[in-house]
């Protein structure tokens, strides 16, 4: 029958094991420098460049918040003045304001009594005096509420005279003023082309 083997830990070689170590020390230092000199800058150049695309993308992503936020709210307010603008913009606005009050009245003579341009409002003002005649003076009144749906800024200046024109027609003469405003102000051609886009 064989003997066990029996291991001694006490004749440990020192001189093997410190070289070991010494071995372990100088592989890991090499790596560890191999690391350091030529994988830490590309770690450092990929990680500066991940950051500076997400700044990039975060500012990317707030300017096109903001810009669509501002078209949004331009294309409202384009929509909800739209017939401010368009009563403003009317340059041919007697034309469609004598055919209105032909509906109702017959134009007997208009004068252009006063124009005037408000440079700091870009904006001017005509003053015509209409006489007309009818044979009803409901008629005037009926005119007055459709004035509003004009695409004309269009305001009836005082007074309103109604004379009877004779004692024995029922026909009478009325005498008014109308005061049409419209704008003097040119769009640039490059804010055209922005507004095309909308």
């Amino acid at each position: 029958m064989k003997a066990p083997i029996a291991r001694s830990f006490n004749k440990v070689d020192t001189d093997l094991v410190i070289r070991n170590l010494i071995f372990c020390v100088l592989y890991i230092s090499v790596i560890l420098g191999f690391f350091n000199y030529l994988l830490w800058p590309t770690i450092i150049a990929f990680k500066s460049q991940y950051i500076l695309e997400r700044k990039e993308k975060i500012i990317y992503t707030e300017i096109k918040k903001g810009y669509d936020n501002s078209t949004k709210r331009l294309q409202d307010f384009i929509t909800n003045n739209r017939d401010s603008f368009s009563k403003l913009d009317n340059q041919n606005a007697l034309e469609e304001i004598e055919s209105l009050i032909a509906k109702y009245l017959d134009i007997k003579s208009v004068k252009k009594l006063s124009h005037t341009t408000q440079a700091n409002d870009h904006t001017q003002s005509t003053t015509y005096a209409f006489t007309t005649q009818t044979k009803n003076v409901a008629n005037m009144w009926q005119l007055m509420e459709k004035l509003s749906t004009l695409h004309a800024s269009v305001v009836i200046n005082p007074p309103v005279q109604i004379n009877r024109a004779s004692l024995q027609a029922e026909v009478y003469d009325i005498s008014f003023s109308l005061e049409v405003m419209s704008n003097t102000y040119q769009i640039p051609e490059h804010t055209k082309e922005l507004l095309k886009q909308l």
